[in-house]
């Protein structure tokens, strides 16, 4: 990028630049007591100094702008300091989009998977009779897949199985207080036979769509629970609908609203399979680290927009205020006046002259 060396002229190294663009609803602080506009389409970028790594500030670049020149000469740039305490932007690092992230970069979020389902399931126990978030988790990524997976599983998928994965689904995403009746309204034989003959089909012909049609089908089966069965039994290649998954995969890492169709679940399995092929990575993989980058914040970048700790005023011994001098009020002549004095109504000032 051609405005990088005018910046780095000045000794400061861009520790951030970010992909996307914020509308922050301000006003921002700004030096000299200014501030930006109320609404304003801005592009961040964390910098910090060559010579003082702990010296970091954010650069906020007014989109308005024409962009195409060179970064010294842009006059429309705020800087504001980097300060410690500080919250994280809906803005996703360049680094951990699913375009741009490396082999090790993946590893590593990945990494942190399992330690965030144990927190988030220490933070919500579960009520009485009902199993952790941890216990299914485990259940949806290792027994049931063990149980499930390949062409020639260890057993047919009923319909308590189903009803597990579900629950699953709801305490490990967005909760939907009916969707467990629905599924629970199935008859066994029916739920035992769809999958099972949807699955011949699908070790046939690798028809993911096709697959997905035949299982919603099934009462309470949208597009999101057919993925999350199939991904169950072809989990290296097939990834389950997640609101996670999609916002990393197909919105940039934002959470933008989904509509959970056929179409979108296409969109899904496009961008998933192209990091499949380019990272030699499993689709269960990538729901994990969609996952991790939404809800650990491991891809926001930390920004702060509040100002730095105010400085106590330092107390004055009151008497020593009281003995000061006040200042006399005095008119442009240097005459001095009382300024609780009322003014002379016009037949006073006739009486007194």
């Amino acid at each position: 990028m051609e405005g990088q060396a005018g910046f780095r002229g000045l000794g400061l190294v861009p520790a951030h630049v970010l992909s996307c663009t914020h509308e922050y609803a301000g006003p921002l602080p700004h030096p000299g007591n200014a501030c930006l506009p109320q609404t304003l389409r801005l592009t961040a970028v964390h910098l910090m100094h060559a010579s003082d790594t702990n010296s970091r500030f954010w650069m906020i670049i007014d989109n308005r702008l024409d962009c195409s020149s060179s970064w010294a000469s842009l006059t429309r740039i705020y800087f504001f300091p980097w300060w410690p305490s500080h919250t994280y932007s809906n803005m996703t690092a360049t680094d951990v989009l699913s375009e741009n992230i490396s082999l090790g970069r993946f590893n590593e979020l990945l990494s942190r998977y399992d330690s965030l389902i144990a927190s988030m399931s220490d933070e919500k126990p579960p009520k009485p009779g009902q199993s952790s978030l941890l216990t299914l988790d485990k259940y949806r990524y290792g027994e049931a897949t063990d149980l499930f997976r390949s062409n020639k599983p260890k057993r047919q998928m009923v319909l308590d199985d189903v009803k597990a994965l579900v629950d699953w689904k709801l305490r490990h995403g967005k909760f939907r207080p009916t969707l467990m009746k629905l599924v629970s309204s199935n008859e066994e034989e029916v739920v035992s036979n769809t999958i099972q003959e949807t699955m011949a089909q699908y070790w046939l012909d690798d028809n993911v769509t096709k697959a997905m049609d035949a299982i919603t089908k099934l009462k309470g089966i949208g597009p999101a629970t057919a993925s999350l069965l199939l991904s169950v039994h072809d989990p290296e290649r097939v990834i389950f609908f997640s609101d996670e998954a999609f916002w990393w995969l197909c919105c940039s890492g934002q959470q933008s609203p989904i509509k959970y169709n056929a179409k979108e679940y296409q969109q899904l399995n496009i961008a998933a399979d192209k990091l499949v092929k380019r990272l030699q990575v499993g689709a269960t993989d990538i729901e994990k680290v969609a996952y991790v980058v939404m809800k650990d914040n491991a891809g926001k970048v930390p920004i702060s927009m509040s100002p730095p700790p105010k400085k106590t005023p330092v107390k004055q011994d009151k008497r020593a205020e009281e003995a000061k001098p006040k200042p006399a009020a005095k008119r442009k002549n240097s005459s001095v006046i009382d300024i609780d004095t009322k003014p002379l109504r016009r037949s006073q000032r006739q009486k007194a002259s």
